[in-house]
């Protein structure tokens, strides 16, 4: 039975540029959700992750990702930006 993941608080760095735009956010989101650091923590690999892009790049604006893991199951992530080009996923769970 697949596990729910909670909180991943890795706290990503995003870009090094001076102002992340929400494109940045959702870009380099879709890139950690398929990273290594991510597979290490959760105990899945994920791929065909696809965020949506956020309201604002604001702290504690929350966006919806889904991602396919390494059996072929459909996950839904919830990130949220938690600080200047970081971001954190608090919430993940497989939907099908």
């Amino acid at each position: 039975m697949k596990r729910r993941l909670f909180a991943i608080t890795v706290g990503v760095m995003l870009m090094a540029a001076c102002s992340a735009s929400p494109a940045d956010y959702r870009k380099e989101t879709e890139k950690y959700l398929e990273s290594d650091s991510l597979a290490d923590e959760a105990g899945y690999r994920f791929s065909e992750a696809v965020c949506e892009q956020p309201s604002s790049e604001n702290e504690g604006t929350q966006f919806s990702c889904s991602a396919v893991d390494n059996d072929g199951d459909e996950w839904e992530f919830i990130v949220e930006i938690t600080g200047d080009r970081e971001i954190t996923v608090v919430d993940g769970k497989v939907t099908g």
